[in-house]
């Protein structure tokens, strides 16, 4: 666990993505898997803003799969809709993080989808490791946005 408790503010960004016409299915809607991988594209950008990236992570042996996923569906998203990804860091504990995640229509704040991961942290041969104090810090900073 922390040290300190998560600030809700800290924890939080948005991120806008378009739906392309590939993700729909033949309904015209967005096909269901295609919302983890807005949460994917998300969840990225979340740690990018706070000054870590995945590849500096896995060249310093930090990996963190996604062990569990829910996505619950709230309405549909069609082609050319842009979506505001909320992404909000609402657990840190030894070794996992979990976000949540809330995908929402820029027309009209529609929410389409809201849902959560679990990531684990393992090392390069993936096994599970406790999350470093400098690793948690980096969790708990607030956005930088460019």
């Amino acid at each position: 666990m922390p040290s300190e408790p998560i600030d809700p503010v800290a924890a939080r960004s948005v991120v806008r993505v378009r739906v392309r016409f590939d993700e729909t299915d033949l309904m015209g809607i967005v096909h269901h898997a295609n919302y983890l991988s807005y949460m994917e594209v998300a969840r990225v950008e979340w740690l990018r803003r706070r000054g870590a990236t995945y590849a500096t992570w896995t060249q310093r042996g930090l990996h963190l799969p996604v062990v569990e996923v829910s996505v619950r569906y709230r309405a549909p998203a069609r082609f050319d809709d842009e979506l505001d990804v909320e992404t909000v860091l609402a657990e840190v504990r030894a070794a996992t993080v979990r976000f949540d995640f809330r995908l929402l229509r820029v027309d009209d704040s529609v929410m389409c989808a809201e849902g959560w991961t679990r990531l684990a942290h393992v090392d390069a041969r993936h096994v599970i490791r406790r999350l470093s104090r400098e690793t948690v810090a980096q969790f708990m900073r607030p956005e930088r946005v460019p």
